[in-house]
């Protein structure tokens, strides 16, 4: 019974920690819906992730887009240099 109490808090507490990344802009909808599915199939099955083997690295999670767009050398109001016209 403690057990399934303890699944449910930390599913609870997983769900408002997503919805508060994705209300602020740090992660897309799509990727707290992939987030949280992965939880509570862990959660379901109890099955934690597998410890790396001394032969393996643990894999590196994947880099998540900002939604920023990088930032451009110099102004778009600029007018270019008589180097840069040609």
């Amino acid at each position: 019974m403690q057990s399934k109490l303890a699944k449910t808090i930390i599913g609870a507490v997983i769900a408002v920690a997503l919805a508060v990344a994705v209300s602020y802009g740090l992660i897309s909808q799509q990727t707290a819906d992939k987030v949280q599915t992965q939880a509570d199939q862990t959660l379901q099955t109890g099955a934690g992730v597998p410890p790396a083997t001394p032969g393996q690295p643990a894999p590196a999670p994947a880099p998540e887009p900002s939604g920023q767009q990088p930032s451009q050398l110099g102004s778009p109001l600029q007018n270019p240099t008589p180097a840069q016209r040609q």
